[in-house]
């Protein structure tokens, strides 16, 4: 008995290996091509839809009615993409067809078997996806595809805020124009991928055909500005830029507006066709200057040179190469703009980082003596005032002192202004060494310095006064091996426990204790004359 079931089980095992592959599954759909606007079809086009993958079949310009057969033991949803179609609708006479709140035209299948005719109108011709699933399937993809977009929109809204924004600090209109590309292709794909759908349903005009091709003209008219100006094209090829780029895309963005007010004919087909050709080319045309842009080392030229071919490929595989992957012909676009935007985005961000720090260059500059590397008078009013303002919350002692070099005209008129410069210099960088990194120091005048520190003990500002004023009386420079120039100057000081009213205030006080110290310098000179000549 068991060597008999040994034998006749592989004998059944392989019986019902052949009929599952001899019995085809009871649940089909189909698709076919009835006919057209021109005529109706001799040999319709048909295409069997496997379950889950669906098929492609060529659509052609104009009207077409095509017909879903299908026999399911279980209810399904059949689906298709809205990119190309103007308008769609069917007839149901067998069977109550029940379209789904979905973001592509979704259909609920009933059971049993039954046909359903769909009128689809269209500019041009294309191939189009069909596919029925399994209401399960069907839902777990829907979830999926909305969750991913909806963080891809995200995504979007975050980079058009910060770069907005950015823009808005540094005050460089070029950043306006990428918040604005990159609202309108995310707006672009919000109406190609039809999450619109879901929550407007009945606003015809913005779920249209003609409202999608106006935002792909408004993506592509951005989208050339922006990067015309973040390459400098405009720079370097400037007629070419303006007669070749900018007026390319201006025509791409006037069809798309002309589109909004033409019916289907010949002549919406054929500028519909022209505008997708145009698009491509006018990418081409600027990857191939910004190519040469990204070879002169253009900043920010080579991250746009990538993002710019990833966006061709794409375009390519939408436009040429739109029967080979339905996959990549519908999300190969998406995939291609979200790695731009992010590229961009890091481009945009090097530019933003440049420009700061060129404008906190400039500024510095403007606040910054250049002979004596020290604040200049506006730079140095401004330091005052931020240290004057945070003094007021804190306990300290402010000293102010104000140099200014003894018969500095005399130096100049004998020896030169070069001679000069020099001793300005020089003096500089000793009344440096004896302040604090914290402290500020500015040349306000010819030969005028002064200088503010902050001290917890009034004995520390009358010590640094002391200490910079025994240092200065007394000065010996050489220009050269043979030439010494005596320098000497007078330092006034004050010293407050409280913040002062304002700057000004502080200068003259200083001012008029230099010229205190200047004085009785000079009375004793000439008190020391007087007794060498007695």
């Amino acid at each position: 008995m068991t060597k008999l079931f040994s034998l006749l089980f592989p004998l059944f095992f392989s019986l019902f290996s052949y009929a599952q592959e001899i019995i085809p599954n009871s649940e089909y759909c189909q698709i076919q091509l009835i006919n057209t606007e021109q005529a109706r079809s001799a040999s319709p086009q048909v295409e069997n839809l496997v379950k889950e993958k669906g098929a492609l079949l060529s659509i052609p310009a104009g009207k077409s009615r095509l017909r879903l057969s299908c026999r399911l033991d279980e209810q399904a949803v059949f689906t298709f993409g809205k990119d190309e179609i103007m308008d769609v609708s069917w007839e149901a006479q067998q069977v109550k067809l029940i379209p789904l709140a979905a973001s592509s035209p979704s259909f609920l299948l009933p059971t049993g078997t039954f046909s359903v005719d769909f009128m689809f109108l269209t500019h041009h011709n294309f191939k189009q996806h069909f596919v029925w699933k399994p209401v399960a399937a069907f839902l777990d993809y829907s979830l999926f595809n909305n969750i991913i977009m909806g963080v891809f929109y995200g995504l979007c809204l975050t980079l058009i805020l910060y770069v907005y924004f950015m823009g808005q600090v540094v005050g460089d209109t070029r950043f306006q124009f990428y918040s604005l590309y990159v609202f309108c292709a995310a707006t672009f794909f919000l109406l190609q991928e039809g999450q619109l759908n879901i929550f407007l349903p009945q606003q015809n005009f913005l779920l249209s055909h003609q409202f999608y091709l106006l935002f792909a003209g408004l993506t592509v008219f951005t989208a050339t500005v922006f990067i015309v100006r973040l390459t400098e094209l405009q720079s370097a090829w400037p007629k070419l830029t303006r007669y070749g780029l900018e007026l390319g895309a201006s025509g791409v963005l006037l069809m798309s507006v002309l589109m909004l007010f033409l019916d289907h004919n010949n002549l919406s087909g054929l500028i519909g066709n022209t505008m997708a050709r145009m698009t491509l080319l006018l990418m081409l045309g600027i990857l191939i200057l910004v190519s040469i842009q990204a070879y002169r080392n253009v900043q920010g030229a080579k991250l746009v040179f990538l993002s710019l071919a990833l966006m061709v490929v794409a375009m390519i595989f939408r436009i040429v190469l739109n029967d080979v992957n339905p996959f990549l012909q519908r999300y190969a676009l998406i995939i291609a703009f979200a790695f731009e935007a992010f590229i961009l985005a890091i481009a945009v961000s090097a530019r933003i980082k440049n420009i700061k720090a060129d404008k906190m260059l400039a500024e510095s500059q403007a606040n910054t003596d250049e002979l004596c590397n020290v604040l200049n008078r506006r730079g140095w009013n401004k330091k005052t005032n931020e240290v004057l303002s945070e003094q007021k919350t804190n306990v300290g002692f402010i000293c102010l002192l104000y140099i200014d070099l003894n018969d500095f005209k005399q130096i100049n008129d004998k020896w030169g202004h070069d001679a000069g410069d020099k001793v300005l210099k020089v003096v500089a960088d000793i009344i440096r060494h004896q302040l604090h990194s914290i402290d500020s120091i500015g040349r306000i005048g010819g030969d005028e310095f002064v200088t503010l520190s902050i001290f917890h003990q009034r004995s520390e500002a009358e010590n640094l006064a002391i200490r910079v004023r025994e240092r200065l009386q007394a000065v010996n420079l050489y220009i050269d091996k043979q030439t010494k120039i005596e320098v000497s100057a007078s330092v006034g000081h004050v010293i407050y426990d409280e913040p002062p009213k304002d700057v000004d205030h502080m200068l003259s006080q200083a001012d008029e204790s230099m010229y205190r110290i200047k004085r009785s310098n000079k009375q004793v000179q000439n008190q020391q004359k007087n007794y060498a000549n007695s």
